[in-house]
């Protein structure tokens, strides 16, 4: 990523899956963000190993190894995704205008936070836009000239 600093925060998702957490972790570790959002969901009463594995899963954002502020909001309770994922954002929103949002299983190509910074940027204040995506989905194998596409739904 020559000649490129990410200036947007970057909200990192994640809950009992540490290895998939590392390797997202990594590509964030290489973009270099300035602030780092961790939400994290609890275990479940009923799976055991969750305690461990979430425990795992929370210590690889001790690998902050650059320039960054990290924020934590760890669930000590099970609250699942849905309403962990809300109160997380929540929360993040009260205190960013906007972020880049990664969930522990999205694998993110490093170009993809020089896009989402720069169509943050050239969209900000833009009321027809709600958000900015980022996936490969290929339309029926369909390529065009164009870089990214508007679309009136989303796939999140």
């Amino acid at each position: 990523m020559s000649n490129f600093e990410l200036t947007i925060p970057v909200v990192l998702i994640i809950f009992n899956r540490p290895h998939l957490v590392k390797r997202v972790f990594d590509e964030i570790r290489r973009a270099k963000p300035p602030r780092l959002y961790i939400i994290a969901d609890g275990p479940r009463p009923h799976h055991p190993d969750d305690v461990e594995k979430c425990l795992a899963a929370r210590a690889i954002i001790e690998e902050v190894d650059w320039d960054c502020k990290v924020f934590k909001n760890f669930s000590d309770v099970n609250l699942g995704c849905g309403q962990r994922t809300a109160s997380g954002l929540d929360w993040v929103f009260s205190l960013e205008e906007q972020a880049i949002i990664f969930d522990d299983d999205c694998l993110p190509h490093p170009t993809l936070f020089r896009f989402y910074q720069e169509m943050l940027e050239r969209y900000r204040g833009d009321d027809r836009i709600v958000s900015i995506g980022g996936n490969n989905y290929r339309f029926k194998g369909q390529r065009s000239q164009y870089s990214y596409h508007c679309l009136r739904c989303t796939f999140h």
